[in-house]
C-alpha cells in the first residue's frame, strides 16, 4: 500500500489545510501605505547632520572669501573731491568777509571743535565709536541684504564706515562698494586714532545748505565758527547728517509755514 492510499481522502484534505495555514503564517505582513511614498527619501536627504554640515561649510567658505578680500584690498588714496576747500577771506579781526570756490568747506582740526560738541556726533551716530573695531557687522549685513534685494538705503554704519565712504570711496549703493567699505574700515581703525577718524568724518560730511564740513555748517546755520558752537547747536548739526534737506528748519518752515 502506497502512502497516498494509507492516508486516505480525509487525511489528504487535512494535510492541504495544514499546509495552507502554515503558508499564511509564513507570508510577510504588508505595511500600510502612509500616503507619502517619498517621505523617507526626503528625510534621508535633509538630515540634521547634512544641514549642519552645509551650514558650517558655507561659514568656512565665507570666512575664506573675506580673508582673501582683506589681503587684496588696501587703504586707497583719498578722493580729491573730499579735500576741496573754499578760499576764505576775513577781516583783520578774524570775522568772515567772503568765501570763494567750488566747494564750501574749510577743514579744521578736531581741537578747534569743543569736546561736548564732539560727543554729540558720537551720541547721534555711533555710541560705541571709541570701543568698536570700526565696523558694525549687523548693520553691514543688513545693508548688504537691502542692497541685494533692492530696498535702497543701507544704514547701520559706524562713524568709521561713513568716513571711509565719504573720503575713500563713493556713495553708490552696491555690494562691492559695501564690502570694500568694511575691509578699509577695519584696517583704518587699526592704523589711525579715533580722533583722526572723527575729525575726518565731521570735515567731509554734508550738512545741507551747500555746507561741507562742520566749519562751513557752523557758518551756514549759526554764523559762528566751529570753535564757538554750543552743545545744542552741535547736536542739531549732528542730527542733520541723517537727512540734511529734510531736517533743515528753514526748509521745514518754508513747507509747513510758521507755527502759531
Amino acid at each position: 500500500m502506497n502512502e497516498a492510499e494509507r492516508i486516505g481522502p480525509m487525511g489528504r484534505a487535512e494535510e492541504r489545510r495544514a499546509r495552507q495555514r502554515g503558508g499564511r503564517r509564513a507570508a510577510p505582513k504588508r505595511r500600510r501605505s502612509s500616503g507619502a511614498p517619498g517621505k523617507s527619501g526626503i528625510r534621508r536627504l535633509f538630515t540634521w547632520k547634512k544641514i549642519l554640515g552645509t551650514f558650517f561649510g558655507l561659514c568656512l567658505l565665507g570666512m575664506g572669501a573675506f580673508i582673501v578680500l582683506y589681503m587684496m584690498i588696501g587703504i586707497p588714496k583719498g578722493n580729491a573731491d573730499a579735500e576741496w576747500q573754499s578760499n576764505v577771506y576775513k577781516y583783520s579781526d578774524g570775522s568772515l568777509l567772503a568765501r570763494a570756490g567750488d566747494r564750501n568747506r574749510e577743514i579744521v582740526d578736531l581741537a578747534e571743535v569743543p569736546k561736548p560738541v564732539q560727543k554729540t556726533f558720537v551720541a547721534a551716530e555711533n555710541k560705541t565709536f571709541y570701543k568698536d573695531a570700526g565696523v558694525d557687522l549687523k548693520g553691514t549685513a543688513r545693508g548688504l541684504l537691502n542692497t541685494v534685494t533692492g530696498k535702497g538705503a543701507q544704514g547701520g554704519s559706524t562713524i568709521t564706515q561713513q568716513y571711509v565712504k565719504n573720503y575713500y570711496l563713493t556713495q553708490e549703493q552696491t555690494v562691492s562698494r559695501k564690502l570694500k567699505e568694511l575691509v578699509i574700515s577695519l584696517k583704518l581703525d587699526r592704523e589711525k586714532s579715533k580722533d583722526y577718524i572723527l575729525a575726518g568724518y565731521i570735515n567731509t560730511s554734508y550738512y545741507g545748505r551747500g555746507a561741507y564740513g562742520i566749519q562751513a555748517a557752523a557758518q551756514a546755520y549759526y554764523h559762528v565758527d566751529a570753535q564757538d558752537l554750543t552743545v545744542e547747536q552741535g547736536a542739531y548739526l549732528a542730527a542733520l547728517l541723517q537727512a540734511p534737506n529734510q531736517y533743515d528748519w528753514a526748509m521745514l518752515s518754508y513747507f509747513t509755514g510758521p507755527a502759531y
